[in-house]
């Protein structure tokens, strides 16, 4: 796992789901139920950008069709069928971090 700092600035707005776009990856970031959460920066139905859908309880909605996504595990609604990924996050000396699967070409280059 490869943990990528989450700069500082992402972190200063709470209310609305952001688009975090960093050189290794991009992803959505939201505040929800007091903690941060990782995941998919598109809807897996149609593509559309998470970062402009909303949260209910601990679901994100997607902004075209509706879908809705758990913010704890990933998974679709009921008869959906998918999901998005949820990505892990970690914090260390107030500094949030975001953990990122290797491929298999870092790891055998490295």
């Amino acid at each position: 796992m490869k943990w990528i700092e989450i700069p500082h600035y992402y972190l200063s707005q709470k209310a609305v789901i952001q688009l975090v776009e960093l050189p290794e990856k991009s992803f959505c970031l939201v505040w929800n139920e007091d903690r941060w959460i990782a995941f998919s920066k598109k809807c897996p139905h149609a593509g559309a950008n998470l970062a402009h859908g909303w949260c209910e309880g601990r679901e994100v909605v997607c902004p075209y069709h509706r879908h809705r996504f758990n913010l704890i595990d990933g998974r679709g609604a009921v008869g959906q069928g998918n999901y998005i990924q949820i990505y892990p996050l970690k914090e260390v000396d107030d500094v949030l971090y975001v953990g990122l699967k290797e491929n298999i070409w870092d790891r055998i280059f490295r």
